[in-house]
């Protein structure tokens, strides 16, 4: 009976001293500052981006261009390029200067060429039938191409797709890149993908519904793919294509 409840005392201290430890002093004082700063900072880029950084946001930012010729081309090119700063750049600036990592560490390399090519070879095809495919919705023809004016004017389409490269190059890299193997060293490597996949599949709410769950299958895939070659190259490739791919199917099939 002693031993029961010495055993019972023991136990009974224990809440105590667990609670002690999620003192907000505690707390702050974990050693893993990066890996918490990374799942800080990208729901505040993205949150930064979607209200400030988006096509409608264009004529507020600057109300001179209202009734400009061809604002819809101005204003798809200001989202993707608020786009690429915020998803590229303040994070290289953070790996650079409050990490100081080399960007390969975070998936700026070849990585595995011999594999990633090759998945890459395999999936395209099929990625272009979906595309060509889908491209017959009238819901994927009322959101693709962004910019509409374009569709009747080849270098304008080739200029604005360019614009869409460097908006995926920030895509990629901000989740495939910096989020994955910034969170991968802590969390092991299916947590980080899955980690990386809730946001960027998040942020496609308000796209058609096959697109927003389309984008919870292609960020586990593209996040295995980055993680397995070590490189965001091969991601990029297949999230291009597909959107490129999209915009160039609805655009012969409406002009």
């Amino acid at each position: 009976m002693k031993t029961n409840n010495r055993i019972k005392r023991t136990a009974g201290s224990d809440p105590g001293k667990t609670i002690d430890k999620y003192t907000l002093r505690n707390i702050m004082g974990e050693r893993d500052h990066e890996s918490s700063f990374i799942l800080l900072i990208v729901p505040v880029l993205l949150t930064f981006w979607v209200y400030y950084g988006k096509q409608t946001d264009f004529e507020q930012v600057f109300s001179g261009f209202q009734g400009f010729w061809n604002q819809d081309f101005y204003s798809t090119a200001y989202e993707y390029l608020t786009g690429f700063l915020l998803m590229f750049w303040v994070p290289f600036f953070i790996i650079k200067i409050m990490f100081k990592k080399p960007m390969k560490a975070f998936g700026i390399q070849i990585g595995d060429a011999r594999y990633g090519f090759r998945f890459v070879a395999i999936v395209v095809p099929f990625i272009i039938w979906v595309a060509y495919h889908i491209s017959s919705y009238p819901v994927i023809q009322a959101e693709y191409p962004l910019s509409k004016s374009v569709m009747h004017d080849q270098w304008m389409f080739l200029i604005l797709e360019l614009f869409y490269v460097l908006y995926y190059v920030g895509w990629e890299f901000l989740f495939r890149g910096f989020m994955l193997f910034g969170l991968e060293q802590r969390y092991g490597a299916l947590t980080a993908i899955l980690f990386q996949m809730i946001p960027s599949a998040i942020v496609h709410i308000g796209k058609p519904a096959g697109e927003s769950f389309g984008a919870i299958l292609a960020g586990i895939i593209f996040g295995y793919l980055a993680i397995r070659t070590r490189s965001i190259l091969y991601p990029l490739l297949l999230h291009g294509i597909v959107g490129i791919s999209i915009d160039i199917f609805v655009t012969l099939r409406l002009v």
